[in-house]
């Protein structure tokens, strides 16, 4: 506490102005009387001229128009004053968002995806968790990102196909696992969709995912089992930028549903096929630290399966019928 009081006091000193020398300048904009604004704040006239002078040399420009009556801002005193107020406004709801925090609500909530994960996901998690959130933030990225964000704090809970088996102190939920398959052009001709990889990737080159993508490093390990050397061409580390370059039949891939099924206006151009030889799928799994959230975590974990259940994998199964059995929600 001692540290943290310190940290403020020096906050101010460097700064050369404080939350109530914005409440000062605010009021003044607002009643466009200094006379006025003393009397709202309970201040001498004076104390509000020496707060406003204050503010104005720290600031380097002039806040306040005295020449007129009333009293106007100038062009850089109303950049401030909606900009003071809104940090006056975030200050005031501070307390109300505590007694949320203390009764069970969670004060913010900053959820990390995988990329695979957008739309219609987050807008369906968004709706789902509108009510009862105080503040949310979600951003999707790599996994190794949305790793960092967890490790570093800056991100509350994740949905990631990275196990962090590496990690101790986070509670898991099993939220989704799929299989990989192979996506080709539609119109590639039958003779080079066999589904021998060998002749395949001699016809049409493999699309590859980066390396620093999760699923990268998954698809390569597999080939290496089959003994599959395949030249290295193109690699991708966004499931758009792949599924289109097959689509416009510039190669072929290898993929996940998740990959897939939020980009409707590929699926007329592609064909998928189960991968030839040994199956091989990837988990998705959510991740909270442990101790910290583990309520929300779970009803998350619990949201996040319901909204694939209903809306993902009635369409992945109409598109491809021999995915029946093979995507399975949680565990």
């Amino acid at each position: 506490m001692i540290g943290t009081t310190g940290a403020a006091i020096g906050m101010k000193s460097d700064l050369g102005f404080d939350l109530h020398a914005l409440q000062v300048f605010t009021t003044v904009c607002e009643t466009r009387s200094m006379t006025a604004a003393a009397q709202r704040l309970g201040m001498t006239q004076p104390a509000i001229s020496y707060t406003i002078k204050r503010l104005e040399a720290v600031m380097g420009v002039k806040l306040i128009d005295r020449s007129q009556r009333p009293l106007a801002a100038t062009p850089s005193g109303d950049w401030l004053a909606e900009f003071a107020g809104q940090i006056l406004h975030d200050t005031r709801q501070l307390p109300i968002a505590l007694k949320r925090f203390e009764k069970g609500s969670e004060l913010r909530l900053r959820i990390g995806l995988v990329d695979s994960l957008s739309d219609p996901f987050v807008s369906n998690m968004v709706r789902e968790l509108n009510p009862s959130i105080h503040y949310l933030s979600i951003s999707s990225g790599l996994a190794r990102i949305v790793r960092q964000g967890l490790l570093e704090r800056s991100l509350d809970l994740i949905i990631t196909n990275d196990p962090l088996e590496d990690v101790d102190g986070v509670v898991r939920h099993a939220i989704l696992t799929e299989p990989y398959f192979v996506v080709l052009p539609r119109a590639l001709d039958g003779a080079a969709a066999t589904g021998d990889l060998a002749s395949l990737s001699r016809s049409l080159p493999l699309v590859r995912w980066n390396p620093k993508s999760r699923i990268g490093p998954d698809i390569e390990r597999q080939l290496r089992r089959l003994r599959l050397d395949i030249p290295r061409r193109f690699e991708f580390d966004a499931s758009a930028t792949i599924l289109s370059m097959v689509a416009a039949g510039l190669g072929w891939s290898i993929m996940t549903p998740l990959s897939i099924f939020d980009m409707k206006p590929f699926l007329g151009q592609i064909r998928i096929m189960p991968f030839p030889g040994p199956a091989f799928s990837r988990q998705l799994t959510l991740f909270a630290r442990r101790g910290e959230i583990d309520e929300a975590a779970a009803r998350i974990a619990d949201m996040s399966r319901r909204i694939l259940h209903e809306r993902y994998i009635p369409e992945m199964l109409a598109a491809a019928p021999w995915l029946a059995g093979h995507v399975t929600i949680g565990h």
